[in-house]
């Protein structure tokens, strides 16, 4: 009953991975987070915000790896990572909407950030309720 599917193991494991590292690497790395979207560090401000948003990412990951050794934090992580993302994309679609701006790297973002929400949705929605217990 308390054993977790082998298929969320190797989610929370792809999850944690991904978020983990990018995570650290916005923390330690803020100049190279913002060459690679285009952000300008004109402040002080500028390193607080990218090294606070990528703290929050590394705790994502973080709180997959540990569900993966304490099943019972198996539905809650599936529940904010669907949430989080959700918020994240759903911005990303309305910042298209009101600028009309689209290039491949937000599409891409997009892509990446659907597929963790529907990972998630899919997790949650199994059938088979040993896998993510409350």
């Amino acid at each position: 009953r308390g054993e977790m599917l082998r298929v969320d193991k190797i989610i929370l494991l792809i999850l944690a991975i991904e978020h983990l590292g990018f995570g650290i690497y916005g923390f330690y790395s803020p100049e190279g987070i913002a060459e690679l979207t285009g952000y300008a560090l004109n402040s002080k401000f500028a390193y607080s915000e990218i090294r606070a948003y990528y703290t929050l990412i590394s705790g994502l990951g973080l709180m997959a790896f540990l569900a993966i050794f304490f099943h019972k934090l198996a539905r809650q992580t599936y529940i904010l990572f669907l949430f989080m993302f959700g918020c994240i994309f759903l911005g990303r679609l309305a910042n298209y909407l009101l600028t009309s701006q689209m290039d491949n790297s937000i599409m891409i973002a997009m892509i990446a950030e659907a597929l963790v929400i529907v990972l998630s949705l899919w997790r949650l929605a199994s059938k088979n309720r040993s896998a993510v217990e409350v």
